[in-house]
């Protein structure tokens, strides 16, 4: 068991990414669908600007650590893309990802996800 699997208490929903609609938006299925992801981050609460996947300077208001282990088949299947929304626990709905961070730790290989 890797050392960030043992901080990540917190359950959150990765909502998966469908397909772009007619104007070359992302649609999702709807909340609480099989495509839907369980599984548990470890939440961060704080602001702070980071560059999002176009390179502009956006404000992040929440910082989500997940293990790479959700890649796996039986988990998401592929890797998280900022197409992908999360819903986190207690709120009424899911947030964009503005920017997906993977550091070079090749002991624990994890994900730090920012979201608007």
């Amino acid at each position: 068991m890797s050392m960030i699997n043992a901080y990540c208490v917190d359950d959150l929903i990765i909502v998966k990414w469908g397909s772009n609609d007619a104007w070359g938006e992302p649609t999702w299925a709807s909340s609480g669908s099989a495509s839907d992801l369980n599984c548990k981050g470890y939440i961060v609460w704080k602001t702070q600007l980071v560059r999002d996947f176009k390179g502009e300077e956006v404000t992040s208001s929440v910082m989500i650590y997940l293990p790479k282990k959700i890649e796996k088949p039986k988990c998401l299947g592929r890797r998280l893309m900022h197409e992908d929304r999360i819903w986190l626990p207690n709120e009424p709905i899911d947030r964009a990802i503005v920017a997906i961070v993977e550091p070079k730790d090749f002991s624990h290989p994890h994900y730090e996800i920012y979201l608007a």
